[in-house]
């Protein structure tokens, strides 16, 4: 599609095929070309829209702008800039400021919708904190419509939040400017054409009004005033049930009709059910909840005694994210190695420990042989025989031998005699067996052996144990030998003394920062202080040079407006008509002086705040550039390897610490056991010699008994 400009037809505009986005009364398209012009969109009208009381309106509209304000500024007038023709030169539309973002309706909901959260999360109503930032958005609208009313000729009318676009960084747009209303000397010269009744004022219901109530701004004051409560509490201000006889009204435009503000202490006690959301009111600052209720009670049925946009703009410019500090503007990344323990001892940490070993030493002591010395001082172990016992067992001894010959003897007339001699020798040796079991130090000869054998196998689990212990405390040795080598203690020191020069320029950065945000504070309230000083300044001048009749006007502006009113609706008294035209030139330099003292005095706060803003941020560019600077040094791999490196040796360490323990508490043990077994093997050399030779050698006298 090509359009012309209607002063400019030399060069067609080529808009994109397809609408951008749109509405009842037209479609907006991009621009192809010129690209020049791509910074604009195209409002296209529907044929039936394009009348000629509407062209002659946005013709109005493009001679007579609004102040602008500064090309930096993130509020933004979505004002008709150029009107376009189509080829027959026939208007069709115009061209307009683009602006980004989402439509305010969305920070007006209670909750900011899941898939709206994650761009949208420095609005969530859950934090308290991101409260200054929506104060901040009706500081930014207010100031749009305040522009807007000071030309004292357009009326928006059609006020609710789907007219005003906000951005993520809390840019905000006035659109659809296009529907003002435009009002000179109290009459209107082009009217707007819908308006939206839950944003409507009583005034619209009222049958007795002194004139159009679209007219006048106090209409735009209700619809501003609620737009501001849904985007602070995310309700309406009217919704709420009531009890009899008011239950009857459950639109939003009725309880407006009736006045049945939630907040009102006279008509709580009416209702039935009030929202939660309505208790965040308590929550807002005190002169915030007094506009509100100057707006929604006294300005009821009393329009003017609504406060105007200047006067929100007052209340809210301290909230102005423009003049604050915001904790996006200095906060600080992360830093690698922030994490470390703050008394990291680098030397303690970085060592081989010496270890022994305990197991070799047992086990010599273990096979070491008994000497002959050490069995002579443990003779006393054995029990002796009684030699009459001895004596008794030799004779019967020698009486089973004879009977055994006899026996034999007998037996070889009927066998062969080498078969009798082999059954005697049978014979005689099991005897003699028997006679040795009887014998008590044969059993103790079995018994110590058990022992023996019982008191090495707890020996041999004891160094085995001692040896996995070893082997374990051998691996960690040799764990900790290769981590210190892949990473070594001097290396890592070095990148911690670059953690500590930059932990030391975060801590005076803050120190820095802390300061200049009480500075920011103390401006901040000298700056309200001088306001308040030059408002009560000009007020006493009103009332020591004039005798104005009494104006439900709370402002210098306001007082003129009023004041003309009056006069147009010949509310005056013959008195004051005869001074009007005295008093208002005196409001006028007195208007046009306070607004000079304003500028200048806004002027000269916001350089100084965006001095010390300036001082901070400039700051903290350097030490983001530090602090990249560093990360080149220390990146996230090198910091992970470090972290891991300090991490397994302070593991291994307290798992070689605690091996060490636990193969010290075998050293004793072990010990006693070598002891134990030592006695236990002197005990078995002892009875070594208790055998059944021996025996068959004692009963036939040929050694002595033990």
């Amino acid at each position: 599609m090509k359009v012309w400009i209607q002063n400019n037809s030399s060069t067609p505009i080529q808009l994109h095929e397809t609408p951008l986005a749109g509405g009842g009364e037209g479609n907006l398209y991009n621009i192809l070309s010129p690209s020049n012009y791509q910074h604009l969109v195209a409002k296209i009208y529907h044929p039936k829209r394009r009348t000629t009381l509407r062209h002659q309106k946005i013709r109005y509209l493009q001679q007579h702008p609004p102040k602008r304000f500064p090309a930096n500024s993130p509020i933004t007038l979505v004002w008709p800039q150029e009107l376009l023709l189509d080829a027959n030169n026939q208007f069709v539309g115009f061209l307009m400021p683009k602006v980004l973002g989402e439509k305010l309706e969305l920070l007006s909901l209670p909750n900011i919708p899941k898939k709206h959260l994650a761009t949208w999360e420095k609005f969530d109503f859950e934090v308290d904190t991101k409260l200054k930032r929506r104060l901040d958005l009706c500081y930014k609208i207010a100031s749009s419509i305040q522009y807007l009313h000071n030309t004292e000729r357009y009326i928006l009318v059609d006020m609710k939040p789907d007219n005003i676009m906000v951005s993520p960084d809390g840019k905000v747009a006035l659109v659809d400017l296009d529907s003002v209303e435009v009002v000179e000397n109290g009459t209107t010269i082009y009217d707007a054409p819908v308006a939206t009744p839950e944003y409507t004022p009583p005034d619209s219901y009222l049958k007795n009004n002194a004139v159009d109530p679209t007219q006048e701004d106090p209409w735009d004051r209700f619809g501003m005033a609620v737009i501001f409560y849904k985007l602070l509490l995310g309700i309406h201000p009217y919704a709420a049930s009531a009890k009899p006889p008011y239950d009857q009204y459950t639109g939003l435009y009725q309880k407006i009709e009736q006045g049945l503000f939630v907040q009102n202490p006279l008509i709580r006690p009416q209702l039935l059910t009030i929202p939660e959301r309505h208790e965040r009111h308590q929550k807002l600052p005190q002169k915030i909840q007094q506009l509100f209720e100057r707006c929604f009670i006294d300005g009821h049925h009393t329009p003017f005694a609504r406060p105007s946009a200047e006067e929100w703009v007052r209340v809210l410019r301290t909230y102005n994210l423009e003049r604050t500090l915001s904790d996006e503007q200095i906060s600080i990344p992360t830093i690698a190695l922030q994490q470390l323990p703050k008394n990291l001892n680098l030397d303690q940490l970085f060592v081989i420990p010496a270890t022994r070993s305990i197991s070799p030493a047992p086990k010599i002591q273990i096979k070491k042989p008994i000497e002959k010395k050490e069995l002579q001082q443990a003779m006393g172990l054995t029990h002796s025989q009684d030699p009459k016992k001895v004596q008794s067992q030799r004779f019967f001894n020698f009486v089973v031998l004879l009977l055994i010959l006899v026996i034999a003897a007998a037996l070889s007339i009927m066998m062969p005699w080498f078969f009798a001699a082999l059954i005697g020798a049978i014979a005689y040796f099991g005897f003699n067996y028997l006679t040795y079991r009887s014998r008590k130090y044969a059993d103790k000869k079995d018994t110590i052996k058990s022992i023996l054998n019982k008191q090495m196998q707890y020996f041999n689990d004891l160094i085995q144990t001692a040896e996995k212990y070893e082997k374990s405390i051998a691996n960690y040795l040799q764990k900790i030998a290769t981590i210190q080598a892949k990473t070594p203690k001097e290396y890592i020191k070095d990148c911690i003394d670059h953690k500590t020069i930059i932990q030391n320029k975060i801590h005076a950065f803050a120190t820095f920062v802390k300061q200049e945000k009480h500075k920011l504070s103390q401006l901040r309230q000298e700056e309200k202080a001088h306001y308040e000083e030059l408002y009560d300044y000009y007020h006493q001048k009103i009332e020591t040079q004039t005798t104005l009749p009494a104006l439900t006007a709370q402002t210098l502006r306001q007082k003129i407006l009023l004041l003309k009113r009056k006069k147009r609706l010949h509310e005056l008294s013959q008195q004051d008509l005869e001074k009007y035209n005295d008093h208002l030139q005196i409001l006028e330099q007195l208007l046009t002086q306070q607004e000079i003292e304003l500028a200048e005095l806004e002027s000269n706060y916001f350089e100084k705040t965006q001095d010390i803003i300036y001082r901070c941020t400039q700051k903290h560019q350097d030490l983001i550039e530090d602090i990249r600077r560093y990360h080149q040094l220390i990146g996230k791999e090198e910091e992970k390897r470090i972290k891991i490196t300090i991490e397994e040796q302070r593991i291994s360490l307290q798992q070689l610490e605690r091996l060490e323990y636990d193969l010290q508490q075998l050293e004793k043990p072990i010990q006693d056991q070598v002891g134990a077994c030592r006695r236990a093997k002197r005990d078995a050399a002892l009875y070594k010699k208790v055998n059944y030779g021996r025996h068959l050698l004692e009963m036939i006298g040929l050694v002595k008994p033990l």
